[in-house]
């Protein structure tokens, strides 16, 4: 029966050149048998590795060091051969056949296959103005326009549907209501129920902050504390207008409204580089994921599912997602602007 054919993906840090990088380099060079006869190219040798010009040549130019000279050339050549020889050690002790060590080098190919054909192909990527603009006006309504949102000052009591707490405090906000009413030069708008609000809400995020929300998005969720808020909120037209009192399930509700704004169309000017980046990161994403398919589709491979079931004493799983090859890095998304979308408060 042929042995079980395995198939490896692996997880590519960015710093592939550690020490299990630096390894596979040290595992992977020199692995033939010493020449008995070395040609020109050859620099050293030694039981089973040789140190040839072009090692040298590519050791030279990533290396740092004095400049050309018979002794800094011999300094190099003395490394080189250090490092042969404890990689000659470390095969002759069976490390390249070590999981870990397998793991490192595969890891190292992969990097230099996507370097040498995958990276062109990335960096050939172009998106033209006009396929920019045709997103911009595709997505205008759906992704760069600022929804209409209201800002507001709340008082809230947390009273959980029951009847006496809702009996209990709904006097104190009749008070507050009457008062700014009476005088609402005394409760400037934009300090929204004012110092007042310290004692007379159990929404701890904006009791020092006059009761203030900050902005909210006009837009139905899931958060029924949320959409309370709004529903209070939403027939208030000028700044300072105060709503009724509600009370529900959610608890006992008086709302200020601190003012409103319109909905907004960001300007294609303003968001044309990143729709340009998304655009690139889309393609960038396509290729990477053909580039793959198209290897994989030349490779025949022979699995084994018996062979895979009498595998035992399998170790626990660690807490990371498995792992797999790291295509080349792309820009990280940066997020759009949000309003403030307060859920349910936690009481005291």
């Amino acid at each position: 029966m042929p042995a079980p054919a395995t198939h490896r993906s692996v997880m590519l840090p960015c710093h592939c050149l550690q020490w299990g990088g630096v390894l596979a380099v040290l595992l992977l060079a020199g692995c033939g048998k010493k020449e008995s006869a070395p040609d020109a190219n050859v620099l050293a040798q030694g039981d089973g590795w040789s140190v040839r010009a072009d090692d040298f040549r590519h050791w030279w130019s990533t290396r740092p060091g004095p400049a050309d000279s018979p002794q800094a050339r011999m300094e190099a050549l003395d490394r080189l051969v250090e490092r042969a020889t404890l990689a000659a050690a470390a095969r002759q002790a069976g490390l390249e056949r070590d999981p870990e060590t397998v793991a490192q080098i595969e890891s190292l190919l992969i990097a230099r296959l996507q370097e040498v054909r995958l990276a062109p192909q990335l960096a050939a990527v172009k998106v033209s103005d006009e396929e920019v603009r045709a997103r911009y006006d595709a997505q205008r309504e759906s992704a760069f326009t600022r929804p209409e949102a209201l800002r507001v000052a709340l008082l809230w009591f947390n009273t959980r549907g029951q009847q006496p707490l809702v009996d209990r405090y709904r006097p104190r906000l009749e008070q507050i209501r009457a008062e700014v009413s009476a005088d609402p030069a005394k409760f400037p708008v934009t300090e929204g129920f004012g110092p007042i609000a310290v004692g007379n809400t159990e929404h701890r995020e904006s009791r020092l902050l006059g009761g203030d929300l900050g902005w909210l998005e006009v837009a139905a969720g899931s958060d029924a504390w949320r959409n309370a808020v709004l529903r209070l909120a939403a027939p208030l037209q000028n700044p300072g207008d105060l709503s009724g009192i509600e009370a529900g399930g959610d608890g006992l509700f008086l709302v200020r409204l601190i003012g409103r704004r319109a909905p907004e169309v960001q300007p294609f000017e303003a968001v044309s580089a990143e729709i340009r980046r998304r655009l690139i990161e889309q393609r960038h994403k396509a290729l990477q994921e053909e580039f793959t398919r198209s290897i994989l589709a030349q490779s025949q491979t022979d699995r084994f599912p018996e062979a895979l079931a009498a595998v035992a004493d399998l170790p626990p799983r660690s807490g990371a997602s498995a792992p797999g090859p790291v295509p080349p890095a792309l820009p990280a998304k940066t997020p759009q602007p949000t309003a403030n979308a307060p859920s349910k408060p936690k009481t005291n």
